[in-house]
């Protein structure tokens, strides 16, 4: 088996095997070098580069003045691997209770990458209600167009959204442009207390979200857990910070 085919087996997509493969061999390097290494093309290159770098596997020379990119050890898709299999092991009880419910037995659905996560959130665009307790910060770099699609639709009372955002710089400056109404409705959490994930619950079903060290989220089609939740969204929601209170605090 060529180690290709042995990266792809470990998460990387083909092209994403063959270009760090061709990082791995050329050491520091210029887009045009990889991309001809890997017999990939150039924007095509700089795009699976952008992939490579969320996944700890290749890093921008610092202060360079060309374009340089230079490979991350492979121990990195090793620590990763590791990371998910403790990640399972820590939340697998929990899966399988939720696996293993007599009556309506939910369904726990994963999607993985940039493109099955967009199509999780255009899906989540098409309900009529979703509450969301997360941070705008990670999600605005990778999906910059989805907030003007979400404000639109409020604006024309297709979806009633209310969110529970953090106060980092990039929330607060997200809700400023946000006109507030009873179809779009924004709070915040108390100062110093932040998501490490971005959190949904629509139509009964709820979405985690995680952009660290890749993107990727997982979706409970489960209407007793999306109930629960709801509730405790509710109870956050009347303890959370005014829009008002905080908006005009970092005016």
């Amino acid at each position: 088996m060529e180690i290709p085919e042995i990266l792809e087996k470990t998460g990387l997509n083909q092209k994403e095997a063959i270009v760090y493969m061709a990082l791995l061999e050329l050491g520091t390097a210029s887009v045009e070098a990889i991309a001809h290494k890997a017999g990939t093309k150039r924007p095509t290159t700089y795009l699976i580069l952008d992939d490579l770098q969320k996944k700890g596997l290749a890093t921008l020379v610092p202060r360079s003045k060309k374009i340089l990119y230079m490979p991350e050890s492979p121990d990195k898709i090793i620590s990763d691997l590791n990371r998910k299999q403790e990640l399972m092991k820590r939340f697998l009880p929990n899966l399988l209770a939720v696996y293993n419910e007599p009556k309506n037995k939910p369904q726990v659905l994963l999607y993985e990458g940039r493109q099955a996560v967009k199509d999780l959130y255009d899906k989540i665009l098409e309900s009529k209600e979703v509450d969301w307790f997360a941070t705008i910060r990670d999600f605005l770099n990778v999906y910059p167009e989805y907030t003007s699609q979400l404000i639109a639709k409020t604006q024309r009372k297709e979806i009633k959204t209310r969110e529970i955002l953090t106060q980092n710089e990039a929330d607060i400056g997200y809700a400023k442009t946000v006109p507030q109404s009873e179809f779009y409705q924004q709070r915040f959490s108390k100062k110093d207390e932040e998501f490490l994930t971005d959190n949904a619950l629509y139509d009964g079903n709820v979405a985690f979200f995680s952009y660290e060290p890749h993107i990727f989220a997982v979706v409970i089609q489960s209407k007793t857990i999306y109930q629960s939740l709801k509730t405790l969204f509710n109870m956050a929601w009347t303890q959370a910070e005014p829009y008002e209170k905080v908006v005009k605090e970092y005016s």
